[in-house]
């Protein structure tokens, strides 16, 4: 166990960023356990319970369009045995016309070894206001 697995968790953290970025519902799929116990919070929605409705709700949001841009930062990870989860700060920037507009959200994304590979078992991420740290950094661009 140990930093070997704390490092396994955040590639397939990582994995599960990448499908969203890239909108790609074939590699979401293969992020996530694909069972009745799945569980999933988008930011401003409801709970999402299991694998299908989650799957739709994918599909509803690569359709709309992905992301324009997806930065997670403040990633920790904790692993106590076949269970981990990742706390990280999602920054979301959408194309609105000419303008770029920024979201964040406060994410938890809980997964469990399946085997030998880390299943995405619940993702949680709640709208926040502009971390600190942004707002400064922000301000030192004007």
């Amino acid at each position: 166990m140990g930093a070997d697995w704390e490092q396994e968790v955040l590639k397939a953290n990582s994995r599960f960023y990448q499908a969203l970025r890239d909108g790609d519902m074939d590699s979401m799929r293969n992020v996530w356990i694909n069972d009745p116990k799945a569980k999933c919070v988008h930011p401003g929605w409801p709970m999402l319970y299991g694998w299908e409705a989650i799957k739709e709700s994918w599909k509803n949001i690569f359709q709309a369009g992905a992301p324009a841009r997806i930065e997670i930062s403040d990633e920790r990870v904790y692993v106590s045995g076949e269970l981990a989860w990742v706390i990280c700060v999602e920054k979301i920037s959408q194309r609105a016309g000419d303008q770029t507009r920024f979201g964040y959200a406060q994410s938890t994304n809980v997964f469990e070894m399946c085997g030998s590979s880390w299943r995405l078992v619940i993702h949680h991420a709640s709208p926040v206001p502009m971390p600190a740290a942004e707002a400064v950094s922000n301000q030192n661009l004007q």
